[in-house]
This record gives structure tokens, C-alpha cells and sequence, in this order.
């Protein structure tokens, strides 16, 4: 009997401990199109594509020089091979492959460069111009929950299934556009 008071004793304790913790309310966010609702971020995407849109435009037009000297050396390399050619005329082909290759390895490098340069202006871009919003954002998601008093936000793409009620990226996003 002694145990048996015991075991419910406990029980009534465990069960109250349980119901006085508060449930968590929890919330999803769609972060990319919050992101993409933004306008202030968006802005802030143009711009950077825009700085490094110069560096991507020559990039190709060396891409495509490069791919003529790659043309161009396959024709001059049949001609240096052609046994029925004279002997000077595969001699200047092969001369003429020689600068072609020259030619090809010094464009790679400066289409090498080109690419490096390209991404540290995305770098550059990304650490000036989009992470100052992306922690704007977040600050919004924080501030709705808030609001709302809601104890967790988890990004929707990261959740396998939410209600739809749960959704708070509309009012995250009318805060964020509010403020600019």
C-alpha cells in the first residue's frame, strides 16, 4: 500500500511538472522567397550582378578566342601531319602550331585571371551589399515571432510538412519592406 501511495505521489508530481511547461508555438519561414520579395535585397542582386557583369562579358569574348585558336590549331595541326605537303610548308605549319599553342596557353591564363577577379567582385558583392539585408532579414524573422510569440521559427525548405497557418514569410516580408 506504502508503495503504491508512493508511485502515485510520484506520478501526480511528473504529471503536474509536465502540464505547467509551456507548449512551444512554432513557425516556418520560406526564406527564399522572402528574399525574393525583398526589394531592397533584390536591388541589392542587381547591383552586384551588374559589377560583375563587365569581367563575365569579356570572359566570354575570350572563351570564344579561345575557341578559335583551338579551331585554327586542328586545322594547322592536319596540315603539319600531311604527308603529302612539302617539307617547308609542314615546317611552317608546325611553327605556326607552336605560336597557336603559345598563343592558347597565355589566353587561359588571362581568362584564368579574369575568372578570379570575377569572383572576388561576387565576393565582394555578397559581403557589402547582401549580408547586411540577410541579417535585416533574419532581425525580421525575430521580431514577428515575437510579436506573435512564437518560441521557434524553422525555414521551410528544411521541414518536411507545415500547415499552412504556420506561415509567417508574409509578415516577415511586410516588414522588411516597410522599413526601407
Amino acid at each position: 500500500m506504502k508503495k503504491l501511495n508512493t508511485l502515485l505521489l510520484a506520478s501526480i508530481f511528473v504529471a503536474t511538472g509536465l502540464m505547467a511547461q509551456k507548449t512551444p508555438i512554432m513557425a516556418v519561414v520560406d526564406v527564399e522567397r522572402v528574399l525574393n520579395d525583398y526589394t531592397a535585397f533584390q536591388t541589392a542582386v542587381e547591383k552586384v550582378r551588374g559589377s560583375v557583369a563587365p569581367v563575365e562579358e569579356e570572359m566570354q569574348k575570350m572563351q570564344a578566342n579561345l575557341q578559335e585558336i583551338v579551331t585554327e590549331g586542328r586545322e594547322v595541326e592536319t596540315k603539319a601531319k600531311n604527308p603529302a605537303a612539302s617539307e617547308a610548308a609542314r615546317a611552317e605549319a608546325q611553327a605556326r602550331l607552336e605560336e597557336l599553342q603559345q598563343s592558347l596557353q597565355q589566353g587561359q591564363a588571362e581568362l584564368q585571371q579574369f575568372r578570379q577577379q570575377a569572383q572576388q567582385l561576387a565576393q565582394r558583392g555578397q559581403q557589402e551589399e547582401l549580408e547586411p539585408l540577410q541579417e535585416k532579414a533574419v532581425e525580421a524573422v525575430k521580431m514577428v515571432a515575437e510579436d506573435k510569440g512564437i518560441d521557434l521559427v524553422v525555414a521551410k525548405n528544411s521541414v518536411i510538412y507545415a500547415a499552412d497557418t504556420l506561415e509567417i514569410s508574409d509578415a516577415v516580408i511586410a516588414v522588411l519592406n516597410a522599413g526601407e
